[in-house]
């Protein structure tokens, strides 16, 4: 039954998914939904405590047991949230509609559960990287963080976008299609090389500039 409640709320959000929907999709009567629940408030509560919390922890275990390196610690935080992202595909989507939406439901449970954990640890992670020279200090701390968060979660929240631009992108080229759609049906090598791409970047933009050369 909550299986089906992420389904349903990922798709349709909170507010316009109802019981009936859920019990629908969960294969169950609505008073056995009822039953166990008693209210979609309930459910919602059930739901945070079950499926988000430990969706969270997952995430963050990384930032709890930090590696002798900010900067390893903060990477492998990022390969971490990427695959814990890929396993759980209804976070993004539900993140995306009732988090970053105006009048979102989960939104400030979500800004504390962030707050309290994943925000300051990241924050310190990455100053203590830029102190001990792992990573480039011209960049904002803040603005780091933002943009590793924006690496992990924007390639899986906007999935189905950026599939149909890359289509529309290399259609007319036979063997970019061909690749594009081999992707397309082999969701685990996709999602490596997502992950591989992204800590690629992660990797080259943290580098340490190079000073200009005098000529």
């Amino acid at each position: 039954m909550l299986d089906a409640a992420v389904a349903a709320f990922a798709e349709r959000g909170i507010a316009g998914t109802t019981l009936r929907a859920i019990a629908k999709g969960a294969g169950v009567t609505p008073a056995l939904l009822h039953y166990y629940f008693q209210s979609k408030g309930r459910l919602v509560e059930v739901l945070l405590a079950e499926r988000v919390a430990p969706f969270v922890a997952v995430s963050a275990a990384p930032l709890l047991k930090p590696l002798p390196s900010p900067r390893a610690t903060l990477r492998l935080f990022l390969e971490t949230h990427m695959r814990n992202l890929a396993a759980n595909p209804w976070m993004p989507r539900l993140m995306t509609r009732e988090v970053l939406s105006e009048g979102g439901s989960l939104r400030e449970h979500m800004q504390a559960q962030f707050s309290a954990v994943l925000s300051p640890k990241t924050f310190m992670l990455i100053v203590a990287a830029q102190q001990r020279g792992e990573i480039r200090t011209d960049l904002n701390p803040v603005l780091i963080g933002l943009s590793l968060i924006s690496l992990a979660v924007f390639p899986f929240a906007a999935a189905p976008v950026w599939r149909e631009v890359a289509k529309a992108t290399v259609r007319g080229a036979p063997e970019l299609e061909a690749r594009l759609e081999q992707a397309r049906r082999d969701t685990k090598p996709n999602t490596e090389a997502l992950i591989t791409h992204t800590l690629a970047l992660f990797d080259s933009a943290l580098e340490k500039p190079h000073a200009k050369s005098k000529h």
